[in-house]
């Protein structure tokens, strides 16, 4: 680890996106590569790319939507007469649409109800090996990731860069069972958790997180013991050849990626400060059935 540069891989993952129309920028979000089978994408939210809020799907920006981005992904510079020279974030365009079909993939189930979505998009050549690693490929360590755990939102709040456009780490806590989703819009019930409503796979993140960060990594944290290759067994030091075993972590601090984030919805969780982190299981659905988007501004036409 430098002193005199980036301390942490993890801050050199997600890249921040830029949404345009004819007219020009139109909002700031984060993204991040994901690895999965051999492909990479780009993950960030549906209301990125659409401009629409993914439940109401009332337009964020009056009259103003989305018809590419651009990504400020890192590029060697060697500008004499502006005095850049090195790897540092480039505005590169990247098509969201292609003959006016949405380029990115959906969730096969929830579609625009899901507030992520995944552009098949490999890192281009002139991005450095070390800049915008696959965040799934970080750390093959998984650590028990539960209620309380601190979360970091990993993005770019109110636009906000530092050095040479490295993000911001927000921190937060894990503010519900992350196994279980979460229900929007239910209401009260006398049996079980709350009725009807809308089900998401998703789980909630207690975090003062900020406009810009739509679309940031979440990396969960934890300090301990636990076993790597089943992190939810207990352990038992007493076991016969505990110590001499390469799978138990003691007195450890790791990072686990666990999620997109995609901030508060509806005025209740606003009030809360809770925001919601997409799963990694919502994440490898949508890379793995690669369900093209349906166009967020043209209906179906009926059969």
């Amino acid at each position: 680890m430098p002193e005199n540069g980036v301390r942490s891989t993890y801050s050199q993952s997600p890249f921040q996106i830029l949404m345009y129309d004819d007219l020009g920028l139109i909002s700031t979000g984060t993204a991040f590569y994901y690895s999965l089978d051999d492909e990479w994408f780009l993950i960030t939210n549906w209301h990125n790319v659409s401009g629409k809020h993914f439940l109401s799907k009332e337009a964020l920006t009056k009259s103003r939507f989305p018809t590419y981005v651009k990504g400020k992904i890192s590029a060697y510079i060697d500008n004499g007469s502006s005095g850049i020279k090195g790897f540092v974030p480039v505005a590169q365009r990247i098509e969201i649409y292609q003959d006016y079909n949405p380029t990115w993939y959906e969730h096969p189930t929830l579609g625009s109800d899901c507030d992520v979505v995944a552009v098949p998009l490999s890192k281009p050549s002139s991005c450095p090996e070390f800049m915008h690693n696959a965040v799934n490929l970080i750390s093959s360590i998984r650590i028990p990731v539960k209620p309380g755990n601190m979360a970091f939102i990993i993005g770019f709040p109110k636009s906000l860069s530092v050095g040479f456009g490295l993000p911001l780490w927000k921190s937060g806590y894990i503010a519900s069972e992350p196994h279980y989703p979460v229900k929007v819009s239910g209401e009260i019930s006398e049996i079980g958790g709350l009725s009807s409503g809308k089900e998401l796979p998703a789980f909630y993140i207690d975090s003062q997180t900020r406009e810009g960060m739509s679309g940031s990594p979440v990396f969960a944290s934890f300090f301990g013991n636990w076993d790597t290759s089943d992190p939810y067994k207990p352990i038992d030091p007493d076991d016969p050849g505990f110590f001499n075993r390469d799978d138990i972590a003691l007195g450890e601090n790791r990072m686990e990626f666990v999620g997109c984030y995609s901030g508060r919805i509806g005025k209740a969780l606003e009030g809360a400060a809770l925001g919601l982190c997409w799963t990694v299981d919502t994440i490898n659905e949508i890379c793995r059935s690669k369900v093209i988007g349906a166009h967020p501004h043209v209906s179906k036409a009926e059969p």
